[in-house]
């Protein structure tokens, strides 16, 4: 019998998966945005890049994250300036409008730390980074909108690859689950989460403050490359039948 079908690079086995607007492209927290949003969700996710991909061959994310900031500090500050007057406009009370922007900020923080598409997204950031060093950026709208999307292309891949897994999951419980599925984890969180409609409990979550928003930025330790798998149990011999008059 073949094991459960496993989520993508370790993912949960149960996930809410970002749908595809009519334009084809994903409807996440990244959709339509502005060209001041652009540039500093490309911040975003570069200060979400430096603090987990920590390995040797990533070191240029950080180098070029720290330049990319020193060299556009004007650019970056009216940036900023501009969204927040782009809240305070919208929100009567001040503090609503903080409200706001940290909860939407926090939203992109949380989606570039997807511990599932750690190793394709520290991957393009890299690129960025070798590019941006090999040719400093001066214009950040410019940079940001020939490189957004290379760093959406891991997440989308990734949400493309869980749509499979739960097509290739939902086949073989209808066909291995009544017999075997109690002893797959991921059969049994699917039941347990359509029973209870409680989704499977997250992965530690450590911060660090981000110090031009003051919200924390997700650092989520993961061990690249390595998937856990589950364990089948071996069905139980039926016990031999005893002959008539034994």
């Amino acid at each position: 019998m073949p094991y459960r079908p496993l989520p993508p690079g370790g993912a949960h086995y149960v996930m809410d998966i970002p749908p595809r607007g009519p334009d084809g492209r994903r409807v996440t927290v990244n959709s339509n945005l502005s060209d001041d949003q652009l540039v500093w969700n490309l911040r975003s996710a570069w200060n979400v890049a430096a603090l987990n991909c920590l390995t040797a061959e990533y070191e240029p994310i950080l180098e070029g994250y720290r330049a990319f900031l020193t060299k556009n500090v004007k650019s970056l500050k009216a940036v900023n300036d501009r969204l927040e007057k782009s809240y305070t406009s919208r929100f009567r009370v001040r503090r609503d409008a903080i409200v706001a922007r940290d909860g939407y900020t926090t939203q992109v923080y949380n989606f570039f730390a997807e511990p599932a598409a750690r190793a394709g997204f520290c991957r393009a950031t890299l690129d960025m980074a070798n590019r941006a060093l090999a040719a400093p950026p001066t214009d950040v709208l410019a940079f940001a909108r020939a490189n957004f999307d290379g760093l959406l292309m891991p997440f989308d891949q990734f949400f493309t690859d869980y749509e499979a897994y739960q097509q290739a999951s939902a086949t073989w419980d209808d066909k291995w689950g009544t017999l075997y599925g109690a002893s797959q984890p991921g059969w049994v969180a699917v039941q347990q989460a359509r029973a209870s409609g409680v989704a499977v409990p997250t992965v530690a979550v450590q911060t660090v403050i981000d110090p031009v928003t003051g919200l924390p930025v997700p650092v989520i330790p993961v061990n690249e490359g390595v998937v856990s798998q589950p364990i089948i149990e071996p069905m139980a011999a039926p016990p031999a039948e005893r002959k008539t008059g034994q």
